[in-house]
């Protein structure tokens, strides 16, 4: 009889703490306005690259090479959406401590329906509007690379180095730092703003080395 009056209270104590647990883990939820700025952001991200970033570049070299940085701005930002939505999302936003999988190439399984996680539990975007902000970045941080290059290197050659660092570099990074708890340096990365040190710092090195390699020094060709 004692048995069966705890086996009874047992029941009754985890029906009563059973929706508490339940509001522990609050279900996802997408907030209009969170949306709203997370496009407008993207848009402001999309002008500080074109036309901004290329106006700035193009106003630091010669009259006769203005239209061709403009040209590499464009076209390393055009290049790295293309590669963001082929194979880098799936890496940077993947699975592992280091860097992704590829279950999400080409955007495989991101639907309208599809949401992404934030830092802040319960609150989600839908996926597209995350690709498209994190593309945004992905696509200015490349772009600055341009600067470093003008008048050093061929386009073709800009190209390349674009590509090779956006697939060697950024995206280990990039994953590293924002892709949650599973990154490796998301514990310390949490307190940054979202783009100061890593949007800054991973291009700056590699695009200070390639300009002291390109075979005309770090003496910009104006004024030699």
């Amino acid at each position: 009889m004692k048995s069966f009056k705890f086996r009874r209270g047992l029941v009754a104590a985890l029906l009563l703490v059973a929706p508490l647990l339940h509001a522990a883990t609050p279900v996802p939820t997408v907030d209009k306005g969170d949306v709203a700025w997370m496009l407008t952001s993207t848009l402001l991200v999309l002008l500080m690259t074109v036309p901004g970033l290329a106006l700035f570049y193009g106003g630091l070299v010669r009259s006769k090479n203005v239209l061709s940085v403009l040209m590499q701005v464009l076209t390393v930002f055009s290049l790295l959406l293309l590669l963001w939505v082929a194979y880098g999302y799936s890496l940077a936003f993947g699975g592992g401590a280091v860097i992704g999988g590829f279950d999400k190439l080409f955007l495989h399984g991101v639907t309208k329906d599809s949401l992404a996680a934030t830092f802040t539990a319960g609150v989600a975007l839908p996926e597209y509007v995350f690709v498209a902000f994190q593309a945004t970045f992905a696509g200015i941080t490349g772009a600055l690379i341009v600067g470093a290059l003008a008048e050093r290197m061929r386009f073709r050659a800009v190209l390349l180095f674009a590509a090779l660092w956006f697939s060697f570099a950024y995206l280990p990074i990039a994953h590293m730092v924002w892709a949650g708890p599973d990154g490796f340096c998301s514990r310390w990365a949490r307190w940054t703003l979202p783009a100061a040190p890593w949007c800054t710092s991973t291009p700056a090195w590699p695009a200070w080395s390639a300009r002291g390699s390109s075979g005309r020094g770090w003496v910009s060709a104006a004024n030699r």
